[in-house]
């Protein structure tokens, strides 16, 4: 198959990291992926990199004036990326997948269902994503759950170390974020202080946005000696093999791809019960989920993790099967082809004018 990846973006976020890996592991299939999106990009460097064929994309093939004949599937990476002149264009000649990896607004949803009538399937990064498909009135028979994919490898190594780790002490508890309200970080050191007046040996760290003032609420709250700020790194992998738990503190609706990256990792994840985050998490199986916001049931879940290592040990490995065989780049990729070929084999759309 001829497959052209479309993303519109400038961020390198969790949507541009499906985009790459599908495309590389579609190569991989031995189908002919080509990747579209703006140059200057770290997507556009990372698709060179990796030897994707990378085309950029500029005004006129944001409208759909390029060939599009010559793909056989067309699949756009966000709803922010189509338009009803792009999707018009080339779902005359072609099948059209649009994938909606992030949840979203009112808007969105009205967005989606003017596309409805050019797109072949619309994709759902999670079940949360599948209902707002539900609400804007697209017909369930076109929408499908292809969860979001991490390319495990990178985290195996912090995997195969963790059966020891969760037999000593003192357990080490961490955060990732680049909240710039602070107001994640914040949340998480009130969250620690409420673990240390049980658990004084307990440690803790705080990775990600670079800003000083992490550093004086933790003083402010008198835990400074007992947590690490360690800002941002490029060596995520390496910090998940020292933590033994991993807890996420967002307030809002959303996907993680650093709770991915953590149940990959093995580590044991405390989060809340929120729409995405939560889709693929079963309480005390693969995860502990908490209200978010509150303060005590966090701080009484990292609790009895701790006090629990088996528990804990047994939750991280959940964790990590699940990710292995429903999240990993091959798994997915195998997934899409499918849902690809199963396009193929049908005719095309015809939209009414």
């Amino acid at each position: 198959m001829n497959v052209l990846n479309i993303l519109d973006s400038k961020e390198w976020d969790i949507v541009a990291y499906q985009t790459l890996h599908m495309s590389v592991q579609l190569q991989k299939l031995g189908h002919n992926a080509i990747l579209m999106c703006p140059e200057g990009t770290k997507l556009f460097a990372e698709a060179q990199k990796n030897k994707v064929p990378v085309r950029g994309l500029n005004i006129r093939s944001r409208l759909g004036f390029f060939d599009e004949s010559l793909y056989d599937i067309i699949h756009i990476y966000d709803s922010a990326s189509a338009n009803a002149m792009l999707l018009k264009k080339v779902s005359a000649s072609t099948r059209v997948f649009l994938s909606q990896i992030k949840l979203g607004g009112r808007k969105t949803l009205e967005r989606l269902k003017d596309f409805e009538p050019y797109v072949t399937r619309f994709i759902a990064s999670c079940p949360s994503v599948q209902d707002d498909f539900c609400r804007a009135v697209i017909g369930p028979a076109k929408t499908f759950v292809v969860p979001p994919a991490i390319n495990i490898g990178r985290w195996e190594s912090a995997m195969l170390i963790k059966p020891a780790m969760f037999e000593k002490r003192p357990y080490k508890v961490g955060l990732i974020s680049m909240d710039k309200s602070l107001k994640e970080q914040e949340f998480f050191l009130k969250v620690a202080k409420s673990v240390l007046a049980k658990l004084p040996e307990t440690n803790f760290m705080v990775v990600g946005l670079n800003d000083d003032k992490i550093r004086d609420m933790a003083r402010g709250l008198y835990i400074s000696d007992k947590v690490d700020v360690l800002y941002e790194r490029n060596d995520i992998p390496e910090v998940m093999a020292m933590m033994h738990i991993f807890v996420k503190t967002s307030v809002r609706d959303g996907l993680s791809m650093a709770l991915i990256e953590a149940q990959a990792s093995g580590v044991a994840c405390v989060l809340p019960r929120l729409r995405g985050l939560s889709d693929f998490t079963v309480h005390e199986r693969n995860g502990l989920l908490v209200e978010p916001g509150n303060t005590e049931a966090y701080a009484q879940s990292i609790i009895h993790l701790i006090e629990n290592p088996q528990l804990c040990h047994t939750i991280s490995k959940m964790a990590y099967d699940h990710v292995n065989f429903n999240m990993s780049v091959p798994a997915v990729a195998n997934l899409l082809e499918r849902l690809y070929e199963d396009a193929m084999n049908s005719p095309l759309l015809k939209p009414q004018k």
